[in-house]
């Protein structure tokens, strides 16, 4: 019966995460921020780096056009910038001009070979298109440039991480967090990889990853499947409880509050409308119909167990248990 779904998500350097109100607030700023650039533009149309600056409100935007045109602009104007050259890469890289990526950050290697940032540039790209050897090679040429390059010992960790060197990984992690204290994304990888082993370190590292981002739900969720793992019910509820206070429609956290509802305090009915709402928010989610058919029986509603013990086949036709209770 018991189907907690877990998800643990990579954190990309290229992602951003933001949702309800903020959303809104976002995209007001950005507005008011692009208003901004176009008047200074208009009035310093040679200054490379206003269209610089534009190209990254562009990009986060997701005006992928727009913002390379800003970008090539600013090239244009200095070529002997490196940032330009790896913003047009971030951008070619998001359109999936993997080659033509690359091919700038090779450009920015010749404005200056000992840009470590191009170099990381590199790394991070190849690391995303699973291209070990050619990240750790690009993370190694950075290190010999800027030894106490933090990303650089993040991405190796990363590398390593993927590549099933865990005791290596968490080195290179630790020594990132020690060159930079308040560095997000190793401390929720060190979190996600001790919760892996069952190792209780995890609750410090995810606690530290909240701590530095109070938004970062993926840590939240980890943190509260952990709690949920050992026993820690009420922890893990709390926990629950802050993802959807950010997140109202969340439904691994909305499916493992019904469950705790539902094997751990009994309370069927609380636990078939959490489920429900699981559902709303995943119409594919199918641990949240095999649940709430449980729910269900509990209530004696054989007929709408039945029903949801079948769309649970409909998803996942091999769901064992599914099978068992509708020969019930």
């Amino acid at each position: 019966m018991r189907c907690v779904r877990i998800i643990f998500i990579v954190v990309f350097l290229f992602g951003i995460i933001s949702c309800g109100q903020d959303k809104k607030d976002n995209k007001n700023e950005t507005k008011d921020e692009l208003a901004l650039l176009d008047v200074k533009i208009r009035q310093e149309p040679k200054n490379a780096d206003l269209y610089y600056a534009r190209s990254k409100v562009l990009l986060e935007k997701g005006n992928m056009k727009e913002s390379l045109m800003d970008i090539q602009t600013a090239i244009d104007l200095n070529k002997k910038e490196v940032k330009y050259y790896v913003r047009k890469a971030d951008i070619l890289f998001k359109t999936g001009e993997t080659t033509l990526a690359f091919a700038s950050l090779q450009e920015a290697l010749k404005v200056n070979p000992k840009s470590a940032e191009a170099y990381l540039k590199t790394a991070e790209i190849a690391l995303l298109l699973k291209d070990y050897d050619k990240t750790m090679f690009n993370v190694n040429e950075a290190l010999k440039i800027d030894k106490l390059s933090s990303q650089a010992y993040y991405l190796r960790g990363w590398t390593l991480k993927e590549k099933g060197d865990t005791i290596h990984a968490v080195e290179s992690y630790k020594k990132a967090i020690e060159l930079k204290p308040d560095y997000e994304e190793p401390f929720e990888e060190l979190g996600l990889l001790y919760a892996i082993k069952g190792d209780r370190l995890a609750i410090d590292y995810l606690t530290s990853t909240i701590n530095i981002n109070p938004k970062n739900v993926n840590a939240m969720y980890a943190l509260g499947l952990f709690y949920q793992e050992h026993s820690m019910m009420q922890k893990a509820l709390d926990i629950y409880q802050q993802i959807l206070n950010i997140e109202p429609k969340h439904a691994d956290a909305l499916h493992n509050v019904g469950y705790i509802n539902l094997v751990y305090k009994k309370s069927y009915q609380d636990a078939l409308i959490l489920f429900s709402k699981a559902i709303e928010a995943d119409t594919n989610f199918y641990q949240a119909y095999f649940n709430r058919g449980i729910a269900y029986e509990h209530l004696k509603d054989i007929p709408k167990a039945q029903s949801d013990f079948k769309k649970v086949l409909e998803i996942y036709p091999e769901h064992k248990l599914a099978k068992q209770h509708l020969k019930k």
